[in-house]
């Protein structure tokens, strides 16, 4: 559906030259082709957005010095008892024997030690196009696109979003 709509601004807003078509039918479906819109309607997805170059923008990350609590392993040699067994069978008697023996293992955690200064991002790095007096935010592909294109002419992007602010 949203095919369709795209489909009918974009022959509304580029016309049609008189003669082609079906017919003379003003239906953007039937004018330019008749058999389910013009190949840039097929080819593109529902998100694509298309419209005249006005600018672009980008906003690199900003981060603000920030400190927070130093956290570092503290370990201790511990030990504990194990219990071994083994079994052995013999007929009918089964006899059972049992050991202990002494295991070390280091028991360790984290614990504040201290603070650490950080860089804290209060705005993530964006890439901005602006078509037709509309901010989208696109990704760097699309910005690198819309930097070697000259303003004024015509683009189609995928936003990742509307507003750049």
């Amino acid at each position: 559906m949203a095919a369709l709509i795209l489909a009918a601004l974009l022959g509304a807003c580029a016309g049609t030259p008189s003669g082609s078509g079906a017919s003379g039918s003003t239906d953007p479906m039937v004018a330019q082709g008749g058999s389910g819109g013009s190949a840039d309607a097929q080819q593109a997805p529902d998100d694509t957005v298309a419209g005249v170059l006005d600018t672009y923008r980008h906003d690199p990350r900003k981060t603000v010095p920030a400190t927070r609590a130093r956290m570092v392993d503290a370990c201790t040699d511990r030990t504990r008892r194990v219990r071994h067994t083994s079994s052995s069978h013999s007929g009918k008697r089964t006899t059972t024997r049992s050991w202990y023996t002494t295991e070390h293992y280091r028991d360790c955690h984290k614990v504040r030690r201290g603070t650490e200064t950080y860089h804290r991002v209060i705005r993530t790095e964006r890439w901005c196009v602006r078509l037709d007096d509309v901010w989208y935010r696109v990704d760097a592909a699309t910005y690198d696109t819309a930097t070697n294109t000259d303003k004024g002419d015509r683009l189609t992007i995928t936003p990742l979003g509307t507003g750049c602010s």
